[in-house]
């Protein structure tokens, strides 16, 4: 599984909807009009080497995501997006698939990012994630 998979089951565990349904992962699809997409991974700052650590032996890596949040109204995207990022920033250790996450933090609060050709509103927000280092891309 992947980045985009492992956090798309911790929103939906979370409660924000429906992998495949309403939140989907690497794009935000034309419907429906409220759903939720996960993008990236994004460049980040290198690979966390302990003292012994050598090159190709990352002890944890530094992906970013973007999540966006698209509604109708403007105040509905932004209470997802908000809802979103209370979930994800500041998480604590755990396991999703079978990966170690240490850390999940937003770079900053939800914002505005547009009105989409339909006239729908979608809002952002950045986190960057500290993890096992990925075995497979």
């Amino acid at each position: 599984m992947s980045l985009l998979d492992d956090l798309a089951d911790l929103a939906s565990s979370q409660g924000h909807g429906t992998v495949g349904t309403s939140i989907f992962k690497s794009a935000l699809p034309a419907q429906p009009d409220e759903c939720v997409a996960i993008l990236g991974p994004y460049a980040a700052a290198p690979p966390v080497h302990a003292m012994s650590g050598s090159a190709g032996q990352a002890l944890a890596e530094r992906p970013r995501v973007q999540i966006l949040a698209r509604a109708a109204r403007h105040d509905a995207a932004h209470k997802k997006a908000r809802d979103l990022w209370f979930s994800f920033d500041g998480l604590q250790a755990r396991s999703i698939n079978g990966v170690a996450y240490q850390s999940v933090f937003a770079l900053q609060q939800p914002f505005y990012l547009e009105r989409d050709a339909n006239g729908r509103e979608i809002f952002a927000t950045n986190f960057e994630v500290l993890r096992e280092p990925a075995t497979s891309s």
